[in-house]
C-alpha cells in the first residue's frame, strides 16, 4: 500500500512539474535539493522531507495537501480562488466608496466656499457622507460587533444630518423627529440588545422588559409631541392614562402566554378572554378620557342598529367571537389532555 502511494506521488509530482513548466534540475535548485533526489520521487523510490513539503508546494503551484494526498483539490482551488476574489471585491468596493465620499466632500466645500464664502450647507451633505458610510463602508471595516457598531454609528450620523438641517436645527421640530427616530430604535434594537448584552436574569424575562421599556420609551415621544404642538396639560389626561391602560394589557398577556404554568391552549384561551374584555371595555374608557364625563357602557341592541347603538353592537359581537374562541380552545385542550393520559395509562 506505501509503494502503492509512493508511485502515484511520484506520478503526481511529475505531472505538477510539467504543467508549471520545469526540469527536474529546475525544480530541485527551487526546493534546495539534488535533481538526484527528484528523480527519486518521481520514480516512486523515496518522499521528500516534511521539511521539503511547503517550498515543493509552493514551486508547483499547489497546495501541501494535494502533494500529501497525492491528488489535485479542484474543490480547494476553487475556494480559494473565491476568497481571494472576494477580498479583491472587498478592498476595491473599500476603496472606491472612500474616493467617492472624499472626492463628495473636497468638491461641496470647495463649491460652498467658493459661492457662500463660508461652510453652510457643506454640513449638510457631510452629515448625509457620514450616514452613508456608516451604513456602507463601515461594516466591511469591522470585524466585531459589526451590527451594532454600524448602528451606533448610523444613529449618530442621523442626528447631525438633522441638526445640520437650518428648518430644523433650535426648533421642536428637531426634538420631535429625534425622539422619533430613537423610539423607533429602541422598539426594534430593544430585545436585540438585551438578548446581546443582558444578564441571563434581563434575557429570561426579556419580553416583559422590553415591554416596560417601550412603553417608558412611548411616553416621552408623547411629552415630547404634545409640548411641541402646545398641549403639554394633554400627557397627564390623555397619553399616561392610556399608555398605562395599554401597557397593563400587554403585561397580564405577557405573563400569561410567558410564566403560567398551564398548557399552550389554556393561555390562549385566557388571552382571548382578555381580548373579550378589551374589545367591550376600551371604547368606553377613551370615551370617559376625551370627554372628561363618568364612565359608561355603550348602548347595546342588536336587533336595532342606529346610529347610537352601532359601537356598542360591534363591540359586543366581536367580544363574543373572542368568547367563542376562548370556549374552543379550552375544549381542545381538555380532549387533548384527556388522550394524553389516556396513551399514557395503556
Amino acid at each position: 500500500m506505501k509503494q502503492t502511494h509512493k508511485i502515484e506521488f511520484g506520478q503526481f509530482l511529475a505531472s505538477a512539474r510539467a504543467a508549471a513548466g520545469l526540469t527536474q534540475k529546475g525544480l530541485a535548485s527551487e526546493v534546495f535539493v539534488t535533481e538526484s533526489a527528484v528523480s527519486k520521487w518521481e520514480r516512486g523510490l523515496s518522499y521528500p522531507d516534511l521539511a521539503t513539503l511547503s517550498p515543493l508546494a509552493r514551486a508547483l503551484g499547489v497546495s501541501e495537501q494535494e502533494l500529501v494526498t497525492a491528488s489535485e483539490d479542484h474543490r480547494g482551488r476553487h475556494d480559494a480562488r473565491t476568497a481571494a476574489l472576494h477580498r479583491r471585491w472587498r478592498s476595491a468596493l473599500i476603496w472606491t466608496t472612500l474616493g467617492i465620499y472624499a472626492v463628495t466632500l473636497l468638491t461641496s466645500a470647495i463649491v460652498n466656499i467658493s459661492i457662500d464664502h463660508s461652510l453652510s450647507w457643506f454640513w449638510i451633505v457631510g452629515s448625509a457622507v457620514l450616514l452613508a458610510f456608516s451604513v456602507t463602508t463601515l461594516p466591511m471595516l469591522l470585524t466585531a460587533r459589526r451590527g451594532w457598531s454600524t448602528l451606533v454609528a448610523a444613529v449618530v450620523s442621523l442626528g447631525l444630518l438633522l441638526a445640520s438641517i437650518p428648518s430644523l436645527a433650535g426648533s421642536t421640530a428637531f426634538a420631535v423627529v429625534a425622539v422619533a427616530v430613537l423610539v423607533g430604535i429602541v422598539v426594534i434594537w430593544g430585545p436585540l440588545a438585551v438578548r446581546s448584552f443582558g444578564t441571563p436574569a434581563m434575557r429570561r424575562h426579556a419580553a416583559v422588559l422590553c415591554i416596560l421599556v417601550d412603553a417608558v420609551a412611548l411616553l416621552v415621544l408623547l411629552a415630547v409631541v404634545l409640548g411641541a404642538a402646545g398641549h403639554a396639560e394633554a400627557f397627564a389626561r390623555l397619553a399616561l392614562p392610556l399608555t398605562i391602560a395599554g401597557v397593563a394589557v400587554a403585561l397580564v398577556v405577557t405573563l400569561i402566554v410567558r410564566y403560567l404554568p398551564v398548557p399552550g391552549l389554556v393561555r390562549a384561551a385566557l388571552a382571548c378572554l382578555i381580548g373579550a374584555g378589551v374589545v367591550f371595555f376600551a371604547g368606553p374608557f377613551v370615551d370617559t378620557l376625551l370627554a372628561s364625563t363618568p364612565f359608561a357602557l355603550p348602548a347595546v341592541q342588536l336587533a336595532t342598529w342606529t346610529d347610537a347603538t352601532v359601537n356598542g353592537n360591534v363591540s359586543v359581537l366581536t367580544a363574543l367571537a373572542f368568547i367563542a374562541a376562548a370556549v374552543v380552545l379550552a375544549l381542545v385542550a381538555t380532549v387533548v389532555r384527556r388522550d394524553r393520559v389516556t396513551a399514557e395509562a395503556l
